[in-house]
């Protein structure tokens, strides 16, 4: 079932609206934390951030090492030291 163009116009706004309130709840939030537990949550996001990357390099490297790549053109091509490829390279076995 479809919803006429009105109604789903409003509802988009709806939740636009919705969104941009929880958005600056947390801004209000974070602005009210100490200094030192708004500092920490910020490290805690910027971890969590690296990990992503380094989790899809890994996963990109995986692949290359499936489609026949040597250890010397991936460190090349991803500015990584090779023996930080070959300890990738280990991870798999």
């Amino acid at each position: 079932m479809k919803l006429p163009r009105a109604m789903s116009e409003q509802l988009v706004r709806d939740v636009k609206e919705e969104i941009r309130g929880e958005e600056e709840m947390l801004h209000q939030y974070k602005e009210d934390l100490p200094p030192t537990l708004a500092g920490v949550l910020e490290l805690e996001r910027q971890e969590g951030i690296e990990l992503g990357i380094e989790r899809g390099m890994k996963q990109i490297i995986f692949g290359l090492f499936e489609k026949g790549a040597e250890d010397e053109w991936i460190a090349e091509v991803s500015k990584l030291p090779v023996t930080k490829i070959k300890e990738i390279r280990k991870e798999l076995k």
